[in-house]
């Protein structure tokens, strides 16, 4: 269950405006301080910290979920998630132009729907991870020019790379960090809730091109047995030293501006490399095929591991006198590995989107989305052979499957209500549930819940 705690997929940046990930006043969406009368000293303090160059933003998310039928059993979570950050401005501060310090925290509780009743890997709750208080990110960014600037500290790959903006709408965990980058990475690769240090450099050729290249210590918690996030609880190991991961990305926007020629979109393109040593997902060092009889069950080693990815963001329509997001888009998401060494080899998704098309509802959301995750043939072949050896004849599903309908309310400005609704196909894929002795596959599951976004 790679996914399990794969990703604040960063539909908090939709529904928050970046609240905690992102601190540039254009970026930073509407807080609730600033729209009831009772916070207004405290949104008056707030501001006059970020005049002198202290800038803090928080949000709480709130997700109670229930599986309603299938997968593991029925039941209900609740998981909550409390966000605080702080940015410091180092020009107001020190006088470095172009200098900015970020640091943010999570307080996470509750548990995950998908770990304890519907046995899914890409995670039907977004914020679903070990309970504990943690840094997450905490980095330095120096901008040399409009064109040139670079990072380096604790750093999430999720918040600026193979991200959809509208794939950001939705709750489902894969729509934010995808199903194999998750399943396949050590650790689940260095997203929510484990960053991991790492330098990253981006370039904005104009004003339609850029191209970000970034790396990260390979193994968030550090290499070792057991739980990641139980290794690394605090998000304070800081660990260097190991096989390193690579990304880069290139991102192209067009029809950009009130004079475009047509409706704006955005074609992203890149690759991730990791540089460890991965197993094979079908044989063993011997040759046979693992789970069989006679095999020694060592899986055979391989030296990296290379994923390709293409994710495409297009607005199809604007509603007629609103703003620029007002209006319907498109999103779909591809993502390719080799299939010796990637328990998910071939992923898409993909979905629609409309923003502010009700009548005076001009900042709420509706959203359906699906997304496909293949499973390697050869973990396939490994999983019969080891079906086999429990008496176990059928065959494994060869994929796992989501759909998500979701509707996001804005109560007031800073504060959303999300109810969602998922149907999950072949939870976990190949995954063989034992009940009172026998082996079964986990039915498809209908997963419901509500989620409450308060940004301060």
């Amino acid at each position: 269950m790679g996914v399990r705690a794969g990703a604040l997929a960063l539909v908090l940046t939709a529904a928050l405006g970046g609240a905690g990930l992102a601190a540039e006043d254009d970026e930073a969406g509407p807080s609730i301080l600033d729209h009831v009368p009772a916070f207004a000293g405290v949104a008056a303090a707030r501001d006059t910290l970020a005049d002198r160059g202290v800038r803090f933003s928080a949000f709480y998310f709130s997700d109670p979920r229930a599986n309603l039928s299938g997968g593991v059993k029925r039941g209900t979570t609740y998981s909550g998630l409390l966000s605080l950050a702080v940015d410091l401005d180092a020009e107001k501060l020190v006088g470095i132009e172009g200098g900015r310090l970020h640091a943010n925290m999570f307080q996470i509780h509750g548990r995950d729907v998908s770990e304890r009743y519907v046995g899914n890997f890409m995670s039907a709750d977004d914020i679903g991870a070990r309970p504990s208080t943690r840094l997450f990110e905490l980095w330095y960014e120096q901008k040399f020019s409009e064109q040139v600037a670079i990072r380096a500290g604790q750093m999430a790959i999720d918040v600026e790379f193979i991200t959809s903006d509208y794939g950001e709408a939705f709750i489902d965990a894969t729509f934010g960090w995808a199903g194999p980058p998750s399943e396949n990475l050590p650790a689940g690769g260095p997203a929510y809730p484990l960053a991991t240090p790492g330098v990253r450099l981006k370039l904005d050729p104009n004003e339609n091109l850029s191209i970000l290249a970034a790396v990260f210590n390979g193994y968030p918690s550090g290499k070792g047995e057991g739980d990641p996030e139980t290794r690394n609880r605090h998000g304070l190991n800081f660990e260097i030293g190991d096989p390193p991961l690579a990304i880069v990305e290139g991102q192209y926007r067009y029809n950009q501006g009130e004079d475009a020629a047509g409706l704006p979109g955005t074609i992203k393109l890149g690759g991730y490399m990791h540089f460890g040593r991965f197993d094979d997902v079908e044989r063993g060092s011997d040759g046979l095929v693992l789970g069989s009889p006679g095999s020694n069950d060592h899986p055979r080693r391989h030296r990296s591991n290379v994923n390709v990815y293409g994710v495409v963001d297009q607005q199809v329509w604007r509603l007629p006198g609103g703003t620029d997001e007002q209006g319907v888009g498109v999103f779909a998401r591809a993502i390719l590995g080799p299939s010796d060494r990637n328990a998910v080899d071939l992923y898409f998704d993909g979905g629609v989107v409309a923003t502010g098309i009700l009548p005076g509802r001009p900042r709420d959301v509706v959203g359906l989305a699906a997304a496909y995750a293949n499973f390697s043939p050869g973990l396939l072949k490994a999983d019969r052979a080891a079906n086999a050896a429990i008496g176990y004849g059928r065959r494994p599903h060869g994929f796992e499957a989501v759909i998500e309908a979701t509707y996001r309310a804005e109560i007031v400005p800073g504060l959303t209500v999300q109810p969602t609704a998922q149907y999950v196909v072949n939870p976990g894929a190949s995954v063989i549930d034992a009940e009172e002795g026998a082996a079964r596959r986990l039915p498809d599951a209908t997963v419901f819940g509500v989620a409450t976004i308060v940004r301060f």
